[in-house]
């Protein structure tokens, strides 16, 4: 049952009003507009229409409705006027204030009753609005926290494929994962990229699968690529093509998602190179999408300090160094510099 607040200092007109609402409504009637502020102060609920008269001895309508503005309980609660007043200036002010609207004294129990019912309609429609839009941010919510889910099932099960077919490359994707977390960290505190915190988690898990091409690779391919022959390297060169066509074949069957769209980016063209030169597109600079850019300097970290293309190891400081000589050629001169700002914090990382 609604709950409509009736202030009148009239006896007359309150005992009328009160009578014709009962009814229906839950009506608590006021006689002054300083007894309805101390109700409405004290009310644990309060009322879902006032029922205000203007011209009052105490304190008038448009004091006790100011009031009202001032506390965040009653500063939506709808107002109706109440007044005998024909002055235009007068309705402008309550208008102003944030009356909904005006009854002009004196009125008939009919037309009370049918004016606080068109508002009540409206409020009612105003809830079934609110509760169904919550309803659909609660929809969403729960779709969006199942596709998240779905996406962390799937790098996990990348995952656990790549370390069944090869724990070096496991190892590899799992400190991948570390050292994008840091970079993309401080790319974002730069205020250079227009990455937002979700990005940066998202292309964070997506940065696991980058080598998932890999898992058609040969066995010797896989473990030593110091002394392959120039077809072995060709074909080893190919698993960027083939995760990102696997990929491809997904983002086919289900609608746009940019998680799997960073996935394939970064299988992609994370052996692109700034100055044109990597593979497999030849692209160059930006052309090359962000997050590869990104990838390919961890990627190349790692590499160098750990296989090293079946060379000896680099330190981290060498790796560091090597990276910073590439700047330009190999990798993007911007993100280079980001990555120099926060390289010692990779050293432990994934330790």
């Amino acid at each position: 049952m609604y709950k409509v607040m009736i202030v009148d200092d009239n006896m007359t007109n309150l005992i009328m009003a009160k009578k014709v609402l009962e009814e229906i409504y839950e009506v608590v009637p006021v006689s002054a507009g300083k007894t309805a502020l101390e109700f409405l102060h004290d009310m644990p609920d309060p009322p879902d229409i006032i029922l205000l008269d203007i011209d009052m001895p105490d304190v008038n309508g448009f004091y006790v409705l100011s009031e009202m503005r001032n506390d965040p309980r009653l500063a939506d609660v709808r107002v109706i006027f109440l007044t005998a007043q024909d002055d235009p200036t007068t309705e402008v002010e309550g208008y102003y204030l944030g009356a909904v609207d005006y009854i002009r004294k004196p009125y008939t129990t009919a037309l009370l009753r049918k004016r606080l019912d068109v508002h009540v309609q409206q409020i009612e429609s105003e809830r079934k609005l609110k509760r169904y839009n919550e309803n659909l941010s609660n929809t969403l919510k729960e779709k969006v926290h199942n596709i998240v889910e779905l996406e962390y099932a799937l790098v996990e099960m990348f995952a656990s494929l790549m370390a069944g077919r090869s724990h070096m490359i496991a190892g590899h994707c799992e400190r991948i994962q570390k050292y994008m977390d840091i970079f993309l960290e401080e790319i974002i505190i730069s205020g250079r990229y227009a990455i937002a915190e979700s990005d940066r988690e998202k292309i964070v898990f997506a940065s696991k699968l980058h080598d998932m091409g890999k898992l058609c690779m040969t066995d010797r391919c896989l473990a030593d690529m110091g002394d392959l022959s120039l077809q072995e390297k060709e074909f080893n060169h190919a698993h960027t093509i083939i995760g990102a066509e696997a990929c491809k074949k997904v983002t086919e069957a289900i609608s746009r998602n940019t998680f799997l769209l960073y996935v394939y980016n970064m299988c992609k063209s994370h052996h692109e190179r700034w100055d044109g030169k990597g593979y497999p597109e030849r692209l160059m600079t930006t052309d090359i999408p962000l997050e590869a850019r990104i990838l390919a300097i961890v990627n190349s970290y790692d590499n160098f300090r750990n296989h090293n293309d079946g060379a000896d190891p680099l330190t981290h400081s060498e790796a560091v160094k090597r990276i910073q000589l590439w700047s330009g050629t190999h990798y993007d001169p911007d993100l280079v510099e980001i990555f120099l700002s926060c390289a010692d914090r990779f050293e432990h990382a994934a330790e």
